[in-house]
């Protein structure tokens, strides 16, 4: 059984980077990938991989050099398979998020990053019921909906140069639509 991957695009549709979701689609199969189909316009793209050539992370850097000739930008992307992606929502289906939050997934392929990340929440004041819980790809970031740019971990992390190539962000709803769409 072919396994399917999505490739999660950082930093597009934000900051004069305009990439038309039919365009990306086009992209990945210009670049081989079959049964690519983009999700929201937030650079999600679900595609399996033809023969011939590796899945999952080998993907990483032949999508982000092609990508970033076809759109004339620094592509960054992180990629997850479909077993990555179900692990993910059975994670978060385990936590308690108020109505009032938004539960955001912070991809990552630095598990480094991951410790570095949870360090800097912990050492942090946290708005009410703002939260972050670590996985091996990341981590959740539940923090009140008004609430994701204000709070000193939002505006410290989300933007940040620093983070940039490393990591990107995804509300769970978004994840979740994902995942249904990968087992289509």
């Amino acid at each position: 059984m072919e396994d399917k991957y999505c490739a999660f695009l950082r930093g597009i549709n934000v900051n004069g980077i305009n990439i038309k979701m039919d365009a990306l689609k086009e992209a990945f199969i210009k670049m081989g990938f079959r049964d690519a189909k983009t999700i929201l316009a937030t650079g999600n793209v679900i595609f399996t991989i033809a023969e011939g050539i590796n899945g999952g992370q080998d993907s990483k850097s032949f999508i982000e050099e092609e990508l970033s000739k076809y759109f004339s930008y620094e592509a960054h992307v992180i990629i997850r398979s479909s077993r990555d992606i179900q692990d993910i929502v059975i994670a978060a289906q385990t936590m308690d998020v108020a109505e009032e939050c938004h539960n955001y997934l912070l991809l990552c392929d630095d598990k480094e990053m991951v410790l570095d990340l949870k360090e800097l929440f912990d050492s942090m004041p946290q708005t009410p019921q703002e939260q972050l819980r670590v996985l091996e790809c990341g981590v959740f970031w539940t923090v009140p909906k008004g609430s994701t740019l204000s709070s000193d971990f939002g505006s410290k992390v989300l933007g940040n140069k620093k983070y940039k190539s490393k990591l990107t962000s995804r509300n769970i709803n978004t994840i979740q639509k994902i995942h249904k769409l990968m087992l289509d």
